[in-house]
């Protein structure tokens, strides 16, 4: 494996690249290319970094530095300064209002600096469409235990045991629910990750869309296998293209590593992800509608009982978790 001294993780989020991040990263590319560093330096394209604001945004590894707010025309300078110079600049730096110094570390910004990262733990840190660095920090090594070392039954009490519940209003506990869909009687069963948020200004399924989609289906494969379903749906709206994007790419990785389809890692387990691209309906949120419009029909909700559990899609038992908002996944 190639060694570089430098990376430079471009933030290739929604917010980023509606202000021009993806010339950015040309016009680094290429600068570097006529300042011979190419082979010293290593652009990379990560997911949102979570200061949309600022974009288009980039971090320097492994000093940790950020820049934000970049323009084509301020790729030169930086080079020269920061990567032949050694001299940081501070121009291109975050300066939070009402202060006179600057803040080099994304990390050191108050929002920032005390939250822990769960489900966005690896956002802004690896490419998401690159598998394999999804795997370099761990990722798909729960699938090969729950797989390998576990039974559905296990795993559904693991789910009930971490106390892990819906946060999408009714606070519903997870592992009942897998538990639920798993004693359902049914030949066939169908998993649902509903990434379509219809809510005015939310965009948390995007950003994990974009940024880690392997950890999205990392987790419905162990989800479908402790539930018995072989198929399942990820539910996202068209108005999110990079998103469909990022998890078309994903699944198509995914499937070249043996780590969807059938036999998934020797396990004798079947799994099948479909992407399904809604029309921004807000009332899709809801289950049943929701159901309905990845049938085809319009999304309209029916009435409850019976529940998507017993009854959901195509009248199979069905289980339905939310993205970011239920942390489900």
């Amino acid at each position: 494996m190639k060694h570089y001294r430098a990376h430079l993780l471009v933030c290739a989020g929604t917010g980023c690249v509606s202000n021009h991040s993806f010339k950015v990263k040309e016009a680094l590319q290429n600068e570097l290319k006529k300042r011979g560093l190419d082979q010293e330096i290593q652009v990379v394209t990560t997911g949102c970094s979570g200061f949309c604001e600022r974009g288009p945004i980039v971090i320097v590894q492994p000093e940790g530095i950020f820049y934000q707010k970049l323009k084509e025309e301020d790729v030169p300078y930086l080079i020269e300064e920061h990567f032949i110079k050694g001299r940081p600049v501070k121009k291109f730096m975050y300066l939070p209002s009402e202060e006179k110094t600057t803040v080099p570390l994304l990390s050191d910004i108050e929002f920032f600096k005390h939250q822990r990262l769960i489900v966005l733990k690896n956002r802004g840190r690896i490419d998401p469409e690159d598998i394999n660095q999804y795997i370099a920090l761990g990722g798909y090594e729960a699938l090969a235990k729950a797989l390998t070392q576990m039974t559905p039954e296990q795993i559904i009490k693991e789910i009930k045991t971490s106390g892990l519940r819906g946060r999408g209003g009714a606070g519903f506990t997870t592992g009942l629910k897998w538990e639920l869909c798993r004693n359902s009687k049914g030949d066939e069963k169908y998993i649902i990750c509903n990434a379509d948020e219809g809510d005015p200004g939310a965009f948390m399924d995007r950003s994990v869309l974009e940024s880690d989609p392997h950890a999205v289906l990392e987790g419905m494969i162990i989800g479908a296998y402790a539930m018995g379903a072989n198929t399942g749906f990820m539910y996202v709206r068209d108005e999110y293209p990079l998103a469909v994007k990022e998890i078309n790419i994903a699944i198509k990785q995914a499937e070249a590593y043996g780590l969807l389809g059938d036999d998934i890692l020797g396990s004798g387990f079947n799994f099948k992800l479909k992407v399904s691209r809604g029309a921004g309906a807000f009332v899709c949120g809801e289950e049943t509608a929701l159901i309905a419009s990845i049938e085809g029909r319009m999304g309209e909700p029916r009435q409850r009982p019976p529940f998507p559990i017993q009854r959901g899609l195509w009248g199979k038992p069905t289980n339905k978790n939310f993205l970011a908002r239920g942390k489900d996944q």
